[in-house]
Parts: C-alpha cells; structure tokens; sequence
C-alpha cells in the first residue's frame, strides 16, 4: 500500500513546469479517492524518459484493488483539469488484471517495462514476464491493425494533408515501440524506441522517411505534397516491420 508522503522531487525533477505540479496534484488526489486500495501509480512513455515533446501526453498507470465508480468519479475533475493542462492520460487497471493485461498487450507493456517511473507505492512490473510467443503475436496484430487503420483513413482523408499528418503522429509511437520490440528479439539489446527505428532502417533508403515521421510527430508542418510521400513511405515500412515480424520464430 502507498503512503501518504509527496512523490519524490528526484522523479519529477527533469520534466517541465507545469506537469511535476499535475502529476503531484493527480497522486494526491488518486490517495483520497483509492486510499488503501490504491498500489501503485506509474508514469510511462516519454514522460519516464525525460524526453517530452510538446505533443507528448503525460502517461500513467494506476494499479488498485476494487475500483469502483463512486471513485472515478471523484478523479474526474481532476483528470480533466491534468488533460487540459498537460495532456493527462490515466490507464485504470485492477491489481489482480495485470498479468492477463500483459499477456494481452504485449507490445504494450514491453514498453511500459523499458519506460517507467514507479511515482507512488511499489510496481510489480519488474516481476512480471512477458512470454516471447504472447508478444510476438501481439506485435504482429499490433503493425496488421495499424496497417489497416493508416489505408482506411489515407481512403477518407487523403485529399486533407492535416488530417494525413496527424495520423502519422499518433501512429509514429507504435512503429517505434514495434521497432525497439524486434531488436530486442533479434540480439537481445533494449533500446529507446526511436533509436530502434533507426537501427532497423539505417542507411539512406529509409533516411527521409525517418526524418518525416520525427518530424510530424514534433507537430512540424512538412511542405505541400510531402505529408502524402510520407504516408507512402510510412506504410512501406510497416510493411517491412510487419516481415520482420513474421520471421520471428
């Protein structure tokens, strides 16, 4: 069970004003509404990194015991008020669903082992292993799905290079994570997702295509014509994560 005491100021200290002060605020309120319940809450993703961008959402997962509405919806305000501010973004899950999360979300929660800072109470992430067939086939699902989904939405907005940009944002996380997935897979080294991208695609080939993406995902604005390129390309790629996936035995 977590105590009551603030979040230790060296977990917060790297990231930018104002989110130690939603994520303290966020915790204290988690405390009131959860009280004995509550186990852990756990900041991932860029966050834990240190290395936020100013389109990155501030990630947590909390673990408690009986969840229940009434307590929801005594976070809600304060979830709004963390997702205005800084783009707060909270997955609730009961202690005992961990395990079947994890064998569910591989891909997932892969990542969330490599990226994360325990804020409050104690994780059993550590602890906890994730088969390599659950995520291999979680991973294969995972470069399909966001397949599918990029061609369905190229169908409807691809006259709207806004619209196209904005999709390649939301799905350069998931490319990475997918990335950093396989050259673990490959020769067992753990790298930060985008440098795995990199690795896996390094030479020139892929260089515009790479450069693209980090730069979408940083809300850059690519000259007229090129966002469509970039979908090509992007697509291309998952193409080729996904045969990588596919070799894995």
């Amino acid at each position: 069970m977590p105590d009551d005491r603030a979040i230790s100021p060296s977990l917060l200290a790297d990231l930018p004003a104002p989110v130690p002060l939603v994520l303290e605020e966020f915790v204290t309120a988690l405390r009131q509404a959860i009280g004995s319940q509550l186990d852990s809450v756990v900041l991932f993703g860029s966050a834990a990194e240190g290395r936020l961008r100013p389109t990155s959402d501030i990630n947590l997962l909390v673990l408690a015991r009986g969840l229940t509405l009434p307590q929801l919806d005594a976070l809600r305000p304060h979830l709004h008020e963390g997702r205005a501010a800084v783009g707060l973004t909270v997955m609730f899950l009961e202690s005992a669903e961990l395990p079947d999360a994890m064998e569910a979300f591989a891909v997932k929660f892969s990542d969330i082992k490599a990226r994360h800072r325990v804020l409050c109470g104690s994780s059993p992430l550590e602890s906890l292993q994730i088969t390599r067939e659950a995520t291999v086939r979680r991973l294969r699902q995972v470069l399909l799905n966001l397949t599918l989904r990029l061609r369905e939405r190229y169908a409807v907005d691809g006259d709207h290079e806004e619209r196209l940009a904005q999709l390649l944002a939301d799905a350069t996380g998931p490319i990475r994570a997918g990335a950093a997935t396989l050259v673990a897979f490959k020769d067992g080294r753990h790298l930060a997702p985008k440098a795995a991208l990199e690795d896996l695609f390094a030479g020139g080939e892929w260089a515009e295509c790479l450069r693209g993406l980090s730069a979408v995902h940083r809300d850059e604005h690519l000259p007229p014509g090129a966002t469509r390129r970039l979908f090509g390309d992007a697509l291309r790629l998952l193409e080729s994560l996904s045969a990588m996936a596919n070799a894995l035995s």
